[in-house]
C-alpha cells in the first residue's frame, strides 16, 4: 500500500485552501471550515494557530493578549499542544475549562447567578412536594407539623444516613416511636426516605443561601472542578452543564464582561464544531456582535464536519442558525484512507464534501461487504485475524453493535450488565454508551465518574513514578515536610482490596481510623457524595442508580448492588484501561461512537437491522436510500444521525475495511449496492 507520494496539483490547492483561512483570519472574517474525516483538519487548525502566532504575535504581546483554541477532549488538547510546539501566546483547553477561566474572576456575578439557581431548586423541589401523590401523607400535615418534621430529621441526620441500608422492619423500629405525632408519614418506607431526602436538599440549599447573605468563609465564591461532573450547589460547586448555564448567564447580562474576553482573546479557533454544545456557539455570536458594536478585532473560526456530529447535544449542521454570517470553507482530500475506502465513505455521506485522496498512491485497500448471520460472526473475525496477519503490533479493530457486545469482548461484561439492569440505565438506556463507555471522562455520569475516581487514584498510588500533585491537591501536601509526605503516602499505600467492596472498606477504615485532617479531606473528595461518611456507597448507588424505588423491590436491589460492589477487581481494572484505550489484545473492540477521532489499518464493523433499542434503526436507513426523498422525510432526524454514525464507522479505516451485516438484506440490496457496490453472502 502507498499513501506516501502526494499529488504535486492537489497539494497546490490544499496550499490555496489554507491561504484562504489565512486570509480571513487577517481580515478578521469569521469562518466555518468543514472537511471530511481523514483531511488533515487537525493539521489545518494548526497551521492557522501558527499563522496567527508569527503574522499577529508581536501584536498580541505587546497588548498582552491570547490566542484561544478550544477543542472536545483532553486527548484532543494534548494533540494540539504536541503539534503546535511550546507557545506562550495559545491557550489550548476543552471546551469546560475555557469558560471558567473566562468568568472564574467575576465571582460578585455567579455568587448572584448562583443564589438564583439555588432559589430555583428549591421551587422545584417544593413543588414536587405538593405535587406528587407518594407524599399526600406529607401535604396532609399542618405547617407546625411540616416544621417539626423538618426539625425532628434534620436533627436526626447522621442516623438517618446510617439506616439508609436497614430494611423496612428495622428503620421503622428505629425511627417509629420519633415520629408517632405524623400520620401515616412512615407508610411508605421507600416514600418516606425520599421525602426526607427532598426536606435535607431544600435545607441545605437554604442554608446555603443564608450563608451567602451573611458573607460567612466557603459562600463567597463558585467552583468549579473538572473531576466532577454533578452538582453540588449548596457546597458551592457546579458541574459541566450548569458551568455552561452560567456561563452564557454572565456573559450574555454583562457588556464589559464581552468587552474584557474580546480584549484579552481577539482569537478564538474552535475544533470539531458540530459536537460543540449550542450554548458556547451562542456566546461566539454574542462575542461578535458586541466587537461589531465597539469596532474591536475579534475572530472565531470553526473547525469541523457536520457529517461527523454523532453526539447528543451537539450544534451539528444548525451552526449557521446560531452563528450566522459564517464564511464558508471546505477541504475535500483525504489523507487517511486508501482510494477504495475514500469511494464508499463519499457514498455514504453523499453531500457536498466530495473527497478526493491527495496521495497519487492512493490505491491497493480492500473494502467488501457481506451479509451473513450472528452465527458467523466469530468466524468472520478469525478468518482476518488469519488473512491480516493480526498480532498486538497490527491489530485488528472491531466495531460491534452493542454496548453489551463491546463488554463482554473487553471483560467487563458483569459491570454492564448491572449498569444496563439499574433503574436509571433503563429509563435512559441512550444514556448508558456514553456514561458507562466514553473516553472522555467529562462525559462519564455520576457513579461511573466515582468509580473512575477511585481507579485512578488506586492506580496512581500503585505506580512509583506519579508525582505527587497527580495523586494529591497541592493545598494538602504544600506544608508537608519531606518525612510527613513520605508518611502520608506510605499510610495510602496500605489502602487494598480484591474486589471494589473490598477496596471502598479500606479507604473507608482508612477515614474512620485516622486523626488527620489532610487524610479525610483526600477521601472525602473521593468519595463526593451527600453524607459521607454515615451513609455508605451501597446507598449512595441504590440513591443514584434507584431512584425512587418502591419498598417492594429494595431487597432485590441491594442484592444487585452487593453482586457488582464484590465483582473481581480485575474487571474494573479492564473497564478503566477500556476508557482510557489502553487495550491490550490484538482484537480491539468498540461501540460505534467510541471510534471518533481514531484511526486503523484494518476494521471490521459489524452491522444488522437493530442498533440500541430501535429494531428497525440501520434497515430503516437503507429503506430510506431506496425508497428516495419520501421516506427520507419521514425519519430525516434518525436517518441524518444514523448516515453520521455509519460514516464516522467507515471512515476510521486506512487500509483493509470489511462490513458484515447479519440481518437479512433482501428489502434493501439495491440501496447496499449504490453505497458498497457489491454485496457478498458469507
Amino acid at each position: 500500500m502507498g499513501l506516501s507520494i502526494i499529488s504535486s496539483e492537489k497539494r497546490e490547492q490544499e496550499i490555496d485552501i489554507q491561504k484562504e483561512i489565512f486570509n480571513s483570519i487577517d481580515q478578521n472574517e469569521n469562518i466555518i471550515f468543514s472537511s471530511g474525516a481523514g483531511s488533515g483538519k487537525t493539521y489545518s487548525l494548526v497551521e492557522s494557530l501558527k499563522h496567527i502566532i508569527n503574522k499577529h504575535g508581536s501584536r498580541l504581546k505587546v497588548h498582552n493578549q491570547k490566542i484561544v483554541c478550544i477543542t472536545y477532549t483532553n486527548v484532543a488538547v494534548e494533540e494540539v499542544k504536541n503539534r503546535l510546539g511550546n507557545s506562550d501566546l495559545v491557550l489550548v483547553s476543552t471546551i469546560h475549562e475555557r469558560i471558567w477561566e473566562l468568568i472564574k474572576d467575576y465571582q460578585k456575578e455567579l455568587v448572584k447567578i448562583h443564589q438564583y439557581k439555588l432559589n430555583e431548586e428549591i421551587s422545584i423541589l417544593n413543588n414536587k412536594l405538593d405535587a406528587h401523590s407518594k407524599f399526600a401523607a406529607y401535604r396532609n400535615l399542618n405547617n407546625e407539623q411540616k416544621s417539626g418534621l423538618a426539625d425532628l430529621m434534620i436533627s436526626q441526620t447522621e442516623l438517618f444516613y446510617k439506616s439508609q441500608d436497614e430494611n423496612a422492619g428495622k428503620f421503622r423500629e428505629i425511627f417509629g416511636t420519633q415520629l408517632k405525632d405524623f400520620p401515616n408519614i412512615l407508610k411508605n418506607y421507600s416514600d418516606f426516605k425520599e421525602l426526607i431526602k427532598i426536606i435535607y436538599k431544600i435545607n441545605n440549599y437554604a442554608f446555603c443561601l443564608q450563608h451567602i447573605d451573611d458573607k460567612k468563609e466557603g459562600y463567597l465564591k463558585v467552583k468549579y472542578n473538572a473531576s466532577y461532573n454533578s452538582d453540588r450547589l449548596h457546597w458551592m460547586r457546579i458541574s459541566h452543564d450548569t458551568l455552561l448555564e452560567y456561563g452564557i448567564k454572565i456573559i450574555k447580562s454583562h457588556n464589559v464582561l464581552q468587552q474584557i474576553i474580546i480584549d484579552q482573546h481577539p482569537y478564538f479557533l474552535i475544533d470539531e464544531y458540530q459536537d460543540t454544545e449550542k450554548t458556547v456557539i451562542e456566546i461566539m455570536s454574542i462575542l461578535t456582535e458586541r466587537s461589531k458594536e465597539i469596532k474591536h478585532p475579534f475572530f472565531v473560526g470553526y473547525f469541523g464536519d457536520p457529517a461527523q456530529n454523532i453526539y447528543d447535544g451537539g450544534i451539528g449542521k444548525n451552526i449557521s442558525k446560531v452563528h450566522p454570517n459564517l464564511k464558508a470553507i471546505i477541504k475535500p482530500f483525504n489523507r487517511r484512507s486508501t482510494e477504495e475506502v475514500v469511494t464508499i465513505i463519499n457514498a455514504i455521506r453523499n453531500d457536498e464534501i466530495k473527497q478526493s485522496s491527495i496521495y497519487d498512491d492512493s490505491k491497493g485497500g480492500s473494502v467488501k461487504f457481506y451479509a451473513g448471520q450472528n452465527e458467523k460472526i466469530d468466524t468472520f473475525i478469525e478468518k482476518y485475524k488469519s488473512k491480516w496477519g493480526i498480532s498486538l503490533k497490527n491489530k485488528l479493530h472491531c466495531f460491534v453493535l452493542t454496548n453489551k457486545s463491546v463488554a463482554e469482548y473487553s471483560g467487563f461484561s458483569n459491570i454492564y450488565a448491572f449498569f444496563a439492569n439499574t433503574k436509571k440505565y433503563k429509563i435512559g438506556y441512550q444514556q448508558l454508551n456514553t456514561e458507562l463507555l466514553s473516553d472522555n471522562q467529562v462525559r462519564l455520569g455520576e457513579i461511573p465518574s466515582f468509580i473512575y475516581r477511585i481507579l485512578e487514584f488506586k492506580s496512581k498510588l500503585n505506580l512509583k513514578n506519579t508525582p505527587i500533585q497527580d495523586l494529591l491537591n497541592k493545598h494538602i501536601y504544600s506544608d508537608m515536610d519531606m518525612g510527613l509526605l513520605r508518611a502520608f503516602i506510605t499510610s495510602l499505600k496500605n489502602i487494598k482490596g480484591n474486589t471494589l467492596n473490598e477496596l471502598l472498606e479500606s479507604i473507608t477504615d482508612f477515614y474512620t481510623s485516622t486523626e488527620n485532617k489532610k487524610h479525610k479531606e483526600l477521601i472525602t473528595q473521593l468519595f463526593d457524595f451527600e453524607g459521607f461518611p454515615d451513609k455508605s456507597v451501597k446507598s449512595y448507588l441504590s440513591e443514584i442508580l434507584y431512584p425512587n424505588i418502591k419498598e417492594e423491590d429494595i431487597t432485590e436491589t441491594t442484592k444487585a448492588i452487593e453482586a457488582f460492589l464484590n465483582i473481581n477487581f480485575n474487571e474494573f481494572e479492564l473497564w478503566y484501561k477500556y476508557i482510557l484505550r489502553e487495550n491490550e489484545t490484538d482484537v480491539v473492540y468498540h461501540t460505534y461512537h467510541g471510534t471518533k477521532g481514531l484511526e486503523f489499518d484494518n476494521v471490521v464493523i459489524l452491522i444488522g437491522n437493530a442498533f440500541g433499542r430501535n429494531q428497525m434503526y440501520f434497515k430503516n436507513f437503507f429503506m430510506s436510500i431506496q425508497n428516495a426523498s419520501e421516506a427520507k422525510n419521514e425519519y430525516y432526524e434518525e436517518f441524518e444521525q444514523t448516515k453520521n454514525l455509519l460514516y464516522v464507522a467507515c471512515s476510521r479505516a486506512i487500509k483493509n475495511l470489511r462490513i458484515l451485516y447479519v440481518d437479512d438484506v433482501s428489502d434493501f440490496k439495491d440501496a447496499l449496492s449504490e453505497i458498497f457496490i457489491d454485496v457478498k453472502s458469507y
